[in-house]
């Protein structure tokens, strides 16, 4: 609208051409979104929100920036909505690119209209006692106070399977498939020129991650590819920007939550009976300050699954309610209170 500000807050230039918006804490929605400018030629947009307004905002927050490199380019980093449900904001011949697995997500998954319908549901039932009032109560917490597309956004328009890249006004964008690991088909998006990588979700920063697909292995492996590249700046899905040291914390936290769990697996514990023990252990104290700590119950859900024997896939409707449960529980326990 003519005359009206535009709230930049959030939006970081991280290299040449290269900015970022970031939303903290980094919590469910808060994704963090990102633009590359070829100036007087062309723009790529990394991401988009799944909020309806947020989209927007961050849409107009870029207009300037894209006045002289019109937007002809956009990359979806995985299949979860916070990072695709605002594509309906891009120009309509903008070309999108995803992998050919998260377009597969995107396809398979709820659509908006149906988690708005189960968030408002979460939010009726949430008292009542026992898991389906725990279960609702958490679903509640996954949208927060996000409004949602009505309809399913535009699909991306270009896939590959590996890795691609692409020509932005003499830019060239490197894309890697480096799932599966938080879910099936996530890849990174790589400006060398800028020592840039946005990462989508491999990448949770102060923020505590969630394990959706695995296996696991691949996302340390997914870890040490980032590193490889000793970029100057990534750019995660969720959280603040960051460099190798951040990384390095990830990669301990997946460590320590692997080896620790299976040793409660093996005993017969569930995951809510593991979790309860680690989360006492001094050991947690380095990662206990995350956003959204109890999501430690959603990644405990996903590797117990695969130690039963279960290949490594998306989180069935029952398994992600099972691991909502557990999540809300922790929470209403005071397990993550200052003693």
């Amino acid at each position: 609208m003519a005359g009206r500000e535009v709230d930049m807050s959030g939006l970081q230039q991280v290299g040449d051409g290269v900015w970022a918006f970031v939303r903290t804490p980094g919590g469910w929605g808060e994704a963090n979104t990102g633009l590359v400018v070829a100036p007087g030629t062309a723009s790529l947009v990394v991401d988009t929100a799944w909020d309806v307004a947020w989209a927007q905002r961050i849409a107009e927050a870029q207009a300037p920036l894209v006045a002289d490199a019109p937007i002809t380019d956009a990359v979806n980093t995985h299949s979860d909505g916070d990072h695709w449900w605002g594509n309906d904001t891009l120009p309509p011949d903008a070309r999108i690119t995803t992998s050919a697995a998260a377009l597969d997500g995107m396809r398979e998954d709820l659509p908006p209209r149906a988690l708005t319908v189960l968030a408002g549901t979460g939010s009726l039932i949430r008292r009542v006692p026992g898991p389906i009032g725990a279960a609702g109560a958490y679903m509640a917490r996954v949208r927060g106070g996000a409004r949602f597309p009505r309809r399913t956004p535009r699909m991306p328009d270009t896939t590959f399977a590996t890795a691609t890249s692409l020509d932005i006004g003499g830019r060239t964008i490197e894309l890697e498939q480096l799932g599966p690991c938080h879910t099936a088909g996530d890849l990174v998006v790589r400006v060398a020129d800028a020592g840039v990588v946005f990462t989508g979700d491999l990448l949770f920063i102060g923020s505590t991650p969630i394990l959706w697909h695995g296996p696991l292995d691949n996302w340390l492996s997914a870890l040490d590819r980032l590193l490889g590249w000793d970029a100057a700046v990534y750019v995660p899905g969720h959280g603040p920007t960051c460099g190798a040291a951040e990384i390095r914390a990830l990669r301990d936290y997946w460590l320590w939550l692997r080896d620790a769990a299976q040793d409660h697996h093996r005993a017969g514990l569930t995951p809510l009976e593991t979790a309860r023990k680690l989360l006492l252990t001094k050991d947690f104290d380095a990662w206990r300050h995350w956003e959204s700590p109890e999501r430690i119950a959603l990644s405990l859900s996903t590797l117990f699954d695969q130690w039963n024997g279960n290949p490594p896939a998306p989180p069935t409707v029952r398994r992600r309610a099972a691991a909502f449960v557990t999540a809300e529980t922790l929470l209403r326990e005071g397990a993550f209170e200052a003693s």
